[in-house]
């Protein structure tokens, strides 16, 4: 197993650091991983600390961060106020820009959600958020004008 040099480690250290600050602030913080344009795959956006309180995760794929952020934190704010856990095909109203609902389904593996397990040493449930083509339609949807490789799915 190859070692990782010092000044790596120190980065890595002074991130966990940062985002560990983060969440102690705010209760939980969003790592972002841009699109990788070689292989196509889409961004990806989650939180990381939500679950000490909610008991649960929230992500989101194939968004900007700017866009990612914005989402994730209405999200959040949307289910506290209906005090309503997540649940299959739950669509949270207006939580996307321009009225937009967006629909929840658990992620079928912990696996991309690395700095939970990193900070936390466990797996919490992750919902992802998948939004909908300019019409509304989901992926799955019939009609639905998104191609297959625009939201990563989790």
């Amino acid at each position: 197993m190859p070692s990782t040099p010092a000044d790596t480690r120190k980065q890595m250290a002074a991130h966990l650091q940062q985002l560990t600050a983060r969440i102690n602030s705010e209760g939980y913080a969003i790592p972002f991983i841009p699109a990788d344009p070689s292989t196509g795959e889409p961004s990806l956006a989650y939180t990381v600390g939500l679950h000490v309180r909610q008991g649960y995760e929230l992500a989101v794929s194939g968004l900007d961060y700017e866009t990612s952020c914005s989402v994730l934190h209405s999200l959040v704010e949307r289910l506290l106020e209906q005090q309503a856990p997540p649940a299959p095909a739950m669509e949270v109203k207006g939580a996307a820009g321009g009225g937009y609902s967006l629909r929840l389904r658990q992620a079928d593996s912990a696996l991309p959600f690395i700095l939970v397990r990193t900070v936390y040493r466990r797996n919490p449930p992750v919902w992802q958020a998948v939004w909908p083509d300019r019409e509304g339609r989901f992926p799955g949807d019939a009609a639905c004008t998104l191609s297959a490789g625009a939201q990563l799915p989790l």
